[in-house]
């Protein structure tokens, strides 16, 4: 027999958005710390092994998009077929994501094969050694994909219950052991920055079996295995609500490419200062993307059972708990810039500019909340493709070309503020976006 921990449907929407976004926030600050605590173990190895890393990057971004994006399109299907009583479609589903989700990745998996891998980082007429580094980087973290996917999509299916906790257990757990393992298996183990890849693999399997066993334990619906004429049907409307938010976060690293190129004209200093200052914001604002995700299966479950007004409620409330958690990270990055970026203890010059670079993005970020609100909004009520406009309008449209128009008058300091004014800009143009969605769900 299934539980539903969070009834969607009742109760206040104050107290059911908590219990459902404040899990949801932790599990995302700690997804995010992977990349991060790798980063900090890796460093130690010296500047060839780092480099290795973040050239082999973009493979885990293009993997993390295509597993997010079959999740969520998923998660956003099965909320709505639990809020109609459609158990049966919910379920469906659910199985039928897995078999796309690996059809997908599979090309990526091969990549752990270094007759793969070595002929694409030869592209970038490497030094030999940096591309043997970055093939035995590449070798753990091709392998990972598969546990990586698996892991989002067990995620999904438990938001769509409502269960917003035993993801959060598992992304804590899975972390922590990637964080004991990194120094055991890069030093102790003497496999170099391979060992950073292979803890991930680790802490990822983890993170979805703890996930998989709680879907078992309690009889819900889980990931299938072969892909039956059934299953292939149920495609369709996971791969058309899924590609936007996959299409999003492809977007990221390709502005942040831009900005690097552009801040790279400047010297090195501003481009250090950037990636530290971004670090800082990813750090203290991706939690908030938590909450963005908790609404998404409140939306579609109510969108379901035809509770329009208690979207309505929800999207307010979210809005306010977003500004409330918001507003003191915008004061530290006002007043204590200096401070925050310390942290890393940088050379002074990327202190003083990296400081900059928070202040002038902070005022932009009290705009943020709307994209956040339309993202949840839009992926709840089926119409994924007004989150891909705002990210592809903010991250293309306006940061790239506000960014070389500022930085002809205010150098790579402009970049900075380009940074803001797209936030803000984009963020009235969310609440645009906002309010005609809601306009148009009426009871």
């Amino acid at each position: 027999m299934t539980r539903q921990p969070v009834d969607m449907g009742e109760g206040r929407v104050l107290t059911v958005l908590f219990r459902l976004g404040a899990p949801a926030m932790i599990s995302m600050f700690f997804e995010t710390l992977y990349a991060l605590v790798d980063t900090i173990f890796v460093a130690r190895l010296g500047t060839i092994p780092l480099a290795a890393m973040s050239l082999a990057i973009p493979l885990l971004f293009l993997a993390m998009a295509l597993g997010k994006g079959v999740a969520i399109g998923s998660l956003s299907a099965m909320s709505h077929a639990r809020g109609a009583e459609r158990p049966e479609r919910a379920k469906l589903t659910a199985a039928a994501a897995w078999p796309l989700v690996l059809l997908l990745i599979s090309p990526l998996v091969l990549l752990a094969l270094p007759v793969c891998n070595r002929p694409l980082f030869a592209l970038f007429d490497a030094d030999p050694v940096l591309l043997r580094e970055t093939a035995a980087y590449t070798r753990w973290l091709a392998l990972s994909f598969p546990f990586l996917a698996f892991a989002m999509l067990c995620e999904g299916i438990l938001f769509s219950y409502g269960d917003t906790k035993t993801p959060m257990r598992a992304m804590v757990f899975g972390n922590l052991v990637n964080m004991a393992l990194d120094p055991l298996l890069i030093f102790s183990c003497g496999l170099g920055v391979a060992g950073a890849s292979l803890a991930s693999l680790i802490g990822w399997a983890l993170s979805g079996a703890i996930m998989w066993l709680a879907l078992r334990r309690h009889d819900r619906d889980r990931p299938g295995l072969i892909p039956t004429a059934d299953r292939r049907r149920a495609w369709p409307e996971i791969i058309s609500l899924g590609s936007p938010a996959a299409l999003s976060m492809l977007i990221v690293p390709l502005s942040a490419a831009g900005l690097n190129w552009l801040l790279a004209s400047f010297g090195p200093v501003y481009v250090g200062a950037w990636n530290l200052s971004a670090r800082i914001e990813q750090i203290l604002i991706l939690p908030l993307y938590g909450l963005s995700s908790a609404l998404i299966p409140f939306i579609g479950f109510n969108l379901g059972r035809g509770q329009h007004e208690r979207i309505r409620a929800g999207c307010r409330t979210a809005l306010y708990g977003c500004y409330l958690l918001l507003v003191p990270m915008v004061l530290l990055f006002w007043f204590v810039p200096e401070h925050l970026i310390g942290i890393f203890r940088p050379a002074a010059g990327v202190l003083t500019a990296g400081a900059f670079a928070l202040k002038a993005v902070g005022p932009g970020y009290l705009f943020t909340p709307f994209e956040l609100i339309l993202t949840g909004l839009s992926q709840g009520l089926k119409k994924p493709r007004y989150s891909l406009m705002i990210n592809a309008l903010r991250l293309l449209a306006l940061r790239l070309p506000l960014a070389w128009i500022f930085s002809r008058f205010w150098g790579a300091y402009g970049v900075y503020i380009a940074l803001s004014v797209s936030f803000a800009i984009s963020g009235l143009a969310s609440l645009g976006l906002m309010r005609r969605l809601l306009g148009k769900v009426s009871d």
